[in-house]
């Protein structure tokens, strides 16, 4: 394992992340008051509906205008208590509390599964790790937000270290716990199929169907219809990526340089060539899956191809700190770790194209050199922005990880057969 004189890549990673988290943390209630408590503005709404018998979907909050309620009708209980706060405020202060004890929890089990995985981490390694999980940009957007997504990176990293120790049945549980909320989890299931965790599985689709079943008892079937119907088919987005998706828009997908590539396709066959790109990484990168290390590359890039191919905003890479975290410190220096430490560095550069705008106007330079860097960023932004960089980066890293563990694993073979 990685000495302590070898970490200083990682260090800087994490210490970057905090530092782009410090500064959406100062630039978003500035620039974009609007965000502030947007995402518990609309769990509190929906959560006051199903409270007077209305139904939560379809309706935005007062002043929030086209932001709505899109999760399966069960989740709207775990609200209730937002709504008992009995306002807005309340619930994002709620929230705010939920989420910090969630982030210091991910912290915690990440320090302890490293250090349980053979690695000594001194006050600072467990201070950044601390810091990236409480205040790097993938966090501060959560909190300003008041979004739910630390809560599901807690199930995602609850769930992986169980299955580790051999709890099989509690890991599929917070799984299919995660995917209840967010659907795109699911995902992981995949990579319980190839680690063939049955017990894991089975558990997952026993958890998720209980819960399913609890939000039709709770609300009727009528509304989960509307829920599977309408809810759902209105998350898609397919119909923004024809023509090129709008530079302005943060999703972070493969979907974003195919459009700009190819405009005139039809946005669901750009969503069909995603897949046909990224299902052959997630086999490559899962390989091998006999290591801890293999177990967590597998995972890392199992999640980051499903965000990859669904136009998700980059406070979703909040779910990716077990594995992501822990591999930067169980990889041995050299070119895969390289290749981590650069794509979690670029994948915390949350920069849109309306800040750059933004800041280009107040530059101290002449209006014709303004505009024409506008006009250069806007079209970099039309094929790709950083995080999609550092996401192609890490699951560029994940690929090589196994690359590598093969041609060790080669050598070591053919080693033996020169020396018998």
């Amino acid at each position: 394992m990685s000495t302590t004189t070898d970490r200083r890549p990682v260090r800087a990673a994490l210490a970057a992340g905090v530092c782009f988290g410090l500064a959406y943390l100062v630039a978003v209630p500035l620039l974009r008051p609007a965000q502030v408590g947007l995402a518990t503005d609309v769990y509190f709404f929906a959560a006051e509906r199903v409270l007077v018998g209305e139904s939560p979907y379809f309706a935005a909050p007062p002043g929030r205008p086209g932001y709505e309620f899109v999760y399966q009708p069960v989740v709207v209980l775990a609200f209730v208590p937002h709504a008992l706060t009995g306002s807005a405020v309340g619930a994002y202060v709620l929230q705010t509390a939920l989420n910090l004890l969630s982030a210091g929890a991910i912290a915690v089990l990440l320090v302890r599964y490293v250090e349980r995985s053979g690695v000594t981490l001194t006050r600072l390694d467990r201070a950044l790790v601390a810091g990236f999980v409480l205040a790097s940009v993938h966090s501060i957007s959560v909190f300003v937000m008041g979004q739910v997504n630390l809560q599901l990176a807690l199930a995602i990293a609850v769930g992986g270290i169980l299955l580790d120790r051999g709890s099989q049945s509690r890991a599929g549980a917070a799984f299919a716990a995660a995917a209840t909320v967010k659907l795109f989890p699911a995902a992981v299931g995949l990579w319980l199929l190839r680690r063939r965790a049955w017990r894991a599985v089975a558990a997952a689709v026993a958890t998720g169907t209980a819960l399913l079943l609890a939000g039709v008892l709770a609300f009727g079937p009528s509304l989960f219809q509307t829920y599977l119907v309408e809810v759902l088919a209105g998350e898609s987005h397919t119909a923004e990526f024809a023509g090129g998706l709008d530079p302005s828009t943060m999703y972070v997908t493969v979907r974003r340089p195919l459009a700009a590539l190819f405009p005139a396709t039809d946005p669901t066959l750009l969503t069909l060539t995603a897949l046909a790109l990224l299902g052959p990484v997630v086999v490559a990168a899962s390989w091998d899956v006999s290591t801890r290390r293999g177990r967590l590359v597998a995972l890392l890039a199992t999640l980051l191809a499903t965000m990859l191919v669904l136009p998700l905003e980059p406070f979703y890479f909040s779910l990716l700190y077990y594995p992501l975290v822990p591999l930067l410190y169980l990889l041995e220096p050299g070119r895969v770790r390289g290749v981590f430490v650069a794509g979690t560095v670029i994948l915390s550069a949350v920069i849109s194209y309306p800040a750059v705008e933004g800041l280009l106007a107040i530059a101290p330079v002449s209006q014709g050199l303004s505009t024409t860097l506008a006009a250069i960023t806007r079209e970099i932004f039309r094929f790709a922005q950083p995080p999609l960089v550092g996401a192609l980066l890490l699951l560029a890293g994940c690929v090589l990880f196994q690359y590598e563990a093969v041609r060790e694993d080669v050598s070591a073979k053919d080693y033996e057969l020169s020396v018998e």
